[in-house]
Parts: structure tokens; C-alpha cells; sequence
């Protein structure tokens, strides 16, 4: 008689909690549009995950992948944002390097004449690094990896071999346990600081961490989480990289990839009910709902576009320069190209 008054105490403790984690993403709720943009789709891109924008040049690279074909190698296009038409923004500039190669978070870094493009590949699971030609083709200059970057996600570049990188989750993204623990919210995350050789486990016990931004003056980071729909901010050394906890930034969306404008103001593309998304993944007529959010300098968050997902589905970023606005998917073949009012700043 004690099992099973245990086993059906269990059982109601394991509904409480599903029934408050579907409440908690929104999966209920209903989504009212916000669009403070005219947006345009680009269409020819598959799965524009990431986006990161050399603002001096105007042009935006963008990480690539079919994520519905089996086995499809991913690319990296680089999109002029004052040609919008060009062809060359539409074709693969890694001249097939690596082989395997599916691209997720990505960053751009410049230092004098150093021009590299940082980008987290799933298939290593690994990162590779590739120098940026004159005319934005990229050659591969080197394959960095770590026993412990099993489920690697996002980058955030601080010199030419130096960077953070997130592990979305401790024990790898697929399978039913990692399923469980993002439904659940559980802590597995990491952040790590690589100088050269030396990978240093700086941030840990995160619900999915994911993307990565840094303010203007080096001094804060910005990492999603994307299971605790919220924003941790870390004081940072620049030394050293050392991180220590400053705040939290809550949402009311799971986001993704974060970026920072010219402003300091950080731009996050998320997802208001992230457990539709696997529906969207089998079904290309199912839906999930994206939403962009700006925090301002001061840390005052407002939503900027949000829609139901039959403009574009499962957002991933949002990337601004001036008053152009990038806004990608996970799935979509296409992104958002879209023109800001002045009133955002």
C-alpha cells in the first residue's frame, strides 16, 4: 500500500511540475503581433541560425543549415546589406572546408589587418576558425576542440585565438535527457574562456546556455539562457576573462542569439513558446512563434517584433546596423531584412 500512494505521489509531483514548465513557456498562451520594423523576407538562405554584421563594411555573415535534410553540409554566406541582390550573398564562400560542417553561432573579429570569422560547428563538435579574404571568401585556418565542448553553441570572439564559447548542455543536446532537462529547466550549462590552449570553465548550472554578447566597453557579458528564459549578466576582467555574476535580465520568451548594436543596446532573438519548435522541425506548415527584444543600455527591455510565425518561424537572432535590421530562423529557407524607425534608440 506504501508504493503505491509513493508511486501516485510521484505522479502528481511530475504532473505539477509539467503542468507549471508548459505554463512557464507560454505553450497556453496566446501571441499577440508587435512590429515596430517593415520587414522584408530574403529568401534562398536555409536555416539562417546566426548573424553577426562588420558594420565599416556592411556586410553580414550569416551561419547556414538545412536542418531537414540528413547529412546536408551547412555553409556561410556573406550578405551585403547595401547590395541586398548580389549574388555572391547567396552562395557558400568556405570553399567546402571542413567537410562536416554545421554551422551554429558565429562572430566576427578585426584587429588591424586581421580579419576572422569564429564559428561553433556541431559536427566536431569543434570551432573553426577562417580568415576573411579581400572579396569575403573564407579559408580555413584551424579546427579548435575540448573533451568537455559536447553540445557547443555560441561564440563571442576577444582576440585572434581567444573567445567564450557555451555548452548548451553538460551531457549533449540530443536524446531524451537533454529533452527532459530543458522541459524541466534544469541547470547544465556552461561557459568557457579559451586563451590559445588553455580552456577554463568560467559559468556553470545554466538552463541552456546559449547566446553570447559583450557591452561596449569589454567590462559586462551577456549570456542567454535560453530554459530560464533570461538574460545572466557577468562583470568581466579584461585581464584575464575571469566572470563573475552581476544581475539577471528576465524575459518573457526563450531566447537565443544575443548581439550588441553600436549603441551598447543588446538585441535577442527568441522564441515566446519554444516547445513548438520540434513540431516545426517535422512539419513545414507548423509554426512557431519568434519575437526580437532590445535591452537598452540601462536595462530596460521592450519587444521590438513579435509574431505568431507565418512571417518567419523559430527566431534565432537579430542583428542591427544603423537602422537595418537582420532578423533569422532555424528553419526557415529565408530571413527577415527589415528598416527601423528612428524611435528605437
Amino acid at each position: 500500500m506504501r508504493f503505491w500512494l509513493f508511486l501516485f505521489a510521484f505522479f502528481l509531483v511530475i504532473l505539477g511540475a509539467l503542468s507549471f514548465n508548459l505554463h512557464v513557456f507560454n505553450y497556453f498562451s496566446r501571441i499577440d503581433p508587435v512590429s515596430t520594423a517593415q520587414c522584408t523576407p530574403v529568401s534562398g538562405i536555409p536555416g539562417p541560425e546566426d548573424i553577426d554584421i562588420d558594420r565599416a563594411k556592411g556586410l553580414a555573415f550569416i551561419s547556414s543549415q538545412d536542418r531537414r535534410a540528413k547529412d546536408a553540409r551547412g555553409a556561410i554566406h556573406v550578405f551585403s546589406l547595401n547590395d541586398p541582390l548580389a549574388a555572391a550573398g547567396f552562395r557558400d564562400r568556405t570553399g567546402g572546408q571542413p567537410e562536416e560542417f554545421r554551422p551554429l553561432g558565429l562572430d566576427y573579429f578585426e584587429d588591424g589587418d586581421v580579419r576572422r570569422l569564429f564559428v561553433v560547428n556541431e559536427a566536431g563538435p569543434s570551432i573553426e576558425i577562417f580568415d576573411i579574404e579581400e572579396n569575403g571568401d573564407l579559408t580555413h585556418v584551424e579546427t579548435m576542440h575540448e573533451r568537455r565542448l559536447m553540445s557547443p553553441n555560441n561564440i563571442l570572439v576577444t582576440g585572434p585565438r581567444s573567445f567564450y564559447v557555451t555548452n548548451d548542455a553538460r551531457g549533449g543536446r540530443e536524446g531524451l535527457i537533454a529533452n527532459l532537462s530543458f522541459l524541466f529547466r534544469l541547470g547544465s550549462g556552461e561557459v568557457f574562456f579559451v586563451d590559445d590552449k588553455v580552456w577554463r570553465l568560467e559559468a556553470e548550472g545554466l538552463k541552456f546556455a546559449n547566446g553570447l554578447a559583450m557591452s561596449l566597453d569589454q567590462k559586462m557579458l551577456y549570456v542567454a539562457e535560453t530554459a530560464g528564459k533570461r538574460i545572466q549578466v557577468y562583470a568581466r576582467n579584461p585581464e584575464n576573462g575571469a566572470l563573475t555574476y552581476a544581475q539577471t535580465i528576465s524575459l518573457d520568451a526563450a531566447p537565443d542569439n544575443i548581439t550588441t548594436d553600436n549603441d551598447g543596446a543588446v538585441w535577442v532573438g527568441a522564441m515566446p513558446k519554444p516547445l513548438s519548435v520540434p513540431q516545426s522541425m517535422a512539419n513545414r506548415n507548423a509554426r512557431a512563434a519568434s519575437e526580437v527584444v532590445r535591452i537598452s543600455p540601462d536595462g530596460e527591455v521592450s519587444t521590438v517584433y513579435r509574431n505568431d510565425g507565418s512571417e518567419i518561424s523559430a527566431t534565432t537572432v537579430a542583428a542591427r546596423s544603423a537602422n537595418k535590421l537582420l532578423i533569422g530562423a532555424l528553419y526557415d529557407e529565408k530571413f527577415l531584412f527589415c528598416e527601423l524607425p528612428n524611435s528605437v534608440d
